[in-house]
């Protein structure tokens, strides 16, 4: 059997203007529009040969990126500067033996637990995932064979729901990796997952990666991530707790200093989510906790970039910070006061990741009628280790911490974001759904981004076509 599936989404999105440097530059507050088309074949011929099946995927994505309204200003992964005409997401072939059995290779999408660490991007083709005030953009991919073992499927017991896998990898792109930017990425993994019922898993997953950059860099990291999901909810009204728990641990040699040619890397992330639906009624908190890096210059690097595409909020992190942190090699690299600037200083851009930061979000939603649903949102967050501009703080600020403007912060406070959004869903012609979404924000700076003096609104409108929900 061979099953279709499509997505397509528009979106039109502005943000008003706002510092960027020390310089005084500011975003502009142009409006963007970006586009995603995801096409997917889905194969499984069942047990035709006996116990034996034989499954696949071929997907992609077409036109994907921001088409009008790039970036004027020079930076390193700057909001909306990215568009790709064509990106293979799935390409692979397995045979199955039952439920006990499973070997994959090709190209595939990489996803784990809630995103922290890996993710596919394919919010459009699970309704479970379809979260308020996010967007995902592009897909982790990798050349991948895998193994995947169901010990006791055939035995009566708790260990029935005991799923393995394991898998070597060759990253085609991710955060931390491009085979098109010339870096070498090859990684081995491990994973667990056991399920007490259908949709209530606990899991951990295990991965070493040796990456070698186009610089000649290289990476040798070991990710330890520990997650669960489990929904009490039935049909849809209930409770759902999700949480996810990721340790980087290893040695690189970006960014050397006359006194560390190489750096100890020490993050650490904690993620959760509990949401209650009492339809009409919907309640969410978000809380996350991800550990920052105030320090230029003691051998270890512990700042902690969640994937882009687990967001936060629509302006604090996946703009505002964006920016900011992708305007900071231009400052550093300024030949006017360095004879030499540092090496790696691309690296210093977060990508619109949520990062170095403890988060509070509530949110709260009300489905008016099938058609019609509100919600919104208050994003409080802190800077644990201030995120600081490496030029200023070590220039202007004799070694004490100065942010992305170049001013000392006065408190560790990143800011307040207010979230609004309304959402509707109409049936079409097509075997898809038609979503409108609206959604606004507005951010007031904290004490750690001093220099920003007024609130920066943002808004965006998304039409999607999606799946219906089976």
């Amino acid at each position: 059997m061979v099953q279709l599936s499509a997505a397509a989404r528009a979106t039109a999105s502005t943000v008003s203007g706002y510092a960027v440097d020390p310089s005084g530059a500011r975003s502009s507050s142009d409006p963007q529009q970006s586009s995603r088309l995801s096409l997917r074949a889905d194969l499984d011929t069942g047990e035709r040969w006996g116990p034996w099946s034989v499954k696949g995927r071929l997907g992609g994505d077409v036109a994907t990126g921001t088409f009008a309204g790039k970036p004027t200003l020079q930076g390193d992964q700057l909001p909306g500067s990215r568009f790709d005409n064509a990106l293979v997401t799935d390409a692979w072939a397995g045979i199955a033996l039952k439920n006990l059995l499973e070997v994959r290779a090709g190209v595939m999408a990489s996803h784990w637990g809630m995103g922290l660490i890996a993710h596919d991007g394919g919010q459009a083709f699970d309704a479970r995932r379809n979260d308020w005030f996010s967007l995902p953009t592009l897909v982790d991919r990798v050349a991948r064979a895998m193994l995947i073992v169901q010990p006791f499927g055939r035995q009566a017991s708790s260990l029935r729901g005991l799923i393995l896998a394991a898998a070597a990898d060759r990253v085609i792109e991710d955060p931390t990796g491009s085979r098109a930017a010339n870096d070498t990425a090859n990684q081995g993994l491990f994973a667990a997952r056991w399920y007490a019922a259908h949709n209530q898993w606990t899991g951990l997953y295990y991965v070493y990666r040796d990456q070698t950059y186009a610089t000649g860099r290289f990476l040798h990291a070991h990710v330890i991530d520990a997650t669960f999901d489990f929904d009490f909810s039935h049909d849809g009204h209930g409770l759902r707790l999700q949480g996810e728990g990721a340790a980087i641990l290893g040695t690189t040699s970006l960014a050397p200093t006359a006194d560390f040619a190489q750096h100890d890397v020490r993050q650490g992330a904690f993620v959760g989510r509990a949401r209650y639906d009492m339809r009409p009624i919907r309640f969410e908190l978000d809380a996350g906790w991800l550990s920052g890096d105030d320090q230029l210059d003691n051998g270890s690097l512990s700042a902690f970039k969640a994937n882009p595409n687990y967001q936060q909020g629509i302006l604090l992190f996946s703009q505002v910070l964006a920016t900011q942190s992708g305007r900071a090699r231009g400052t550093a690299s300024n030949l006017q006061y360095m004879g030499q600037p540092a090496q790696d200083l691309d690296h210093l851009a977060t990508g619109g990741s949520v990062t170095s930061a403890v988060t509070v979000f509530p949110k709260m939603g009300w489905k008016c009628s099938d058609l019609l649903e509100v919600y919104g949102g208050a994003l409080f967050a802190f800077a644990p280790a201030i995120p600081i501009d490496a030029f200023t703080t070590t220039t202007s600020g004799g070694g004490q911490p100065r942010n992305f403007l170049g001013k000392a912060p006065t408190s560790s406070q990143l800011g307040t974001e207010i979230d609004l959004g309304v959402a509707t869903t109409l049936a079409t012609t097509l075997p898809l759904l038609l979503q409108v979404r609206a959604e606004y924000a507005v951010l007031l700076p904290g004490g750690a981004l001093t220099g920003l003096d007024s609130p920066i609104h943002g808004g965006r409108l998304t039409l999607a076509l999606v799946p219906p929900v089976h």
